[in-house]
């Protein structure tokens, strides 16, 4: 009997139930997409960053620090056979060395940074040194980013003065042939950044069989002579932008909640005002004032139902197509996010359960609140429509 009465209170509501309805819908919606595009943007900007950068980690020099480029030249280690020997698929050594190049006239610092031209582990668009013979020619072969590129204003086919500093501390300088310019899509690996060979890298500076680190595919346990540093040190910076993102949707979500518990409050409150007369024929015909409050309570869980339903219906449809056509991220090009492709939206089951249940929970409370006090309720008075003034 109580859910056919608050069926009937509820519907009889007309234009103003379905009013709620739809902004608790829309909230839902919105809470799902935004959860569901965040997901989808860290699953692409780690895995951009593994694949390019980080693979499963790095066996690294003692005291290497990439953000003192002043000490690389310090920090460099023969790799030991453990290393070595795995296969190109599994590790990617690299050193890093200080240079400066002069496009145009103009000083341009940069990172060198060699790599191993058999290693599969990153996937880098290297593939124009691949050709090169290991020996020093008359020009030294570098690809560098679209980025790099546009910022020193550089194109396929250039030649720019290089110098650098060996191992012993000789200053050398030579021209550098940018073979290729290459669509990197982590910036970190692209802006003032020039890749060189490894092979060739090691000779300039007189470092031969040395390397600033190896990335492996995952963690061999402890190599001596060697750091690791595992995939969660190394993105730290992304990780903690992600979580803060995370902090902003939360508010964000806050917000649309209390819209909707803020709608759901007062429909409540001006239904016990309009139906005062209502409740207090119930409560005089026998009815106690907790099944009143049942029937009150009744209609929101009703109108969180329905807010599921058209969540369900709208939702549905707009997802489906979303996940087709993802979301341009085109204009990130000059951040340094590592990620430039569409994104598209990293839907998960259990994260979105568990927010519908809230939703629907907060629709509920909001819906029972005001009407605790119908227990409260002099019957006469709300036959007169004077107890709720």
């Amino acid at each position: 009997m109580n859910w056919g009465i608050a069926a009937k209170n509820f519907y009889r509501q007309g234009l103003r139930a379905f009013l709620n309805v739809l902004v608790a819908a829309l909230s839902i919606i919105a809470l799902i997409f935004m959860l569901s595009l965040l997901n989808g943007f860290q699953a692409q900007a780690t895995r951009n960053l593994v694949s390019t950068d980080v693979g499963g980690g790095h066996y690294r020099a003692p005291g290497f620090d990439i953000l003192t480029p002043t000490e690389w030249e310090d920090f460099t280690i023969s790799v030991p056979e453990v290393l070595s020997d795995l296969p190109a698929k599994d590790k990617s050594e690299v050193l890093i060395q200080q240079g400066q190049i002069y496009p145009n006239r103009r000083l341009y610092p940069v990172q060198l940074r060699g790599i191993e031209m058999d290693q599969s582990l990153l996937r880098l668009p290297l593939a124009g040194l691949e050709s090169f013979e290991n020996e020093l020619g008359e020009n030294i072969p570098a690809v560098v980013g679209v980025k790099m590129a546009r910022k020193a204003h550089l194109k396929k086919g250039d030649t720019v003065v290089l110098k650098w500093r060996d191992k012993g501390g000789a200053v050398d300088a030579r021209d550098v042939l940018i073979v290729d310019v290459g669509d990197i899509v982590n910036p970190r690996i692209d802006d003032g950044v020039v890749w060189l060979r490894l092979d060739h890298l090691q000779a300039m500076t007189d470092r031969k069989g040395e390397v600033s680190w190896v990335a492996v595919r995952k963690y061999l346990g402890s190599v001596e002579g060697f750091e690791f540093h595992g995939i969660e040190l190394l993105m730290a910076d992304l990780l903690a932008l992600l979580r803060q993102d995370r902090i902003n949707s939360k508010i964000l979500w806050g917000i649309l909640m209390v819209l909707v518990c803020t709608s759901v409050f007062n429909t409540q409150i001006l239904n016990i005002f309009k139906r005062q007369k209502e409740i207090g024929t119930l409560m005089a015909l026998g009815m106690e004032p907790q099944q009143v409050v049942k029937i009150f309570t009744l209609e929101g869980v009703l109108a969180a139902l329905w807010a599921l339903f058209f969540a369900v219906v709208l939702g549905v449809p707009f997802f489906i197509w979303f996940q087709g056509v993802g979301f341009d991220v085109s204009h990130l090009s000059e951040a340094s996010f590592p990620i430039r492709e569409t994104i598209y939206p990293d839907y998960h089951p259990r994260e979105i359960l568990v927010s519908v249940l809230i939703v629907l929970t907060l629709i509920i409370a909001s819906a029972w609140l005001p009407v605790k006090k119908i227990t409260r309720l002099d019957p006469t008075l709300a036959l007169r429509g004077r107890a709720i003034t």
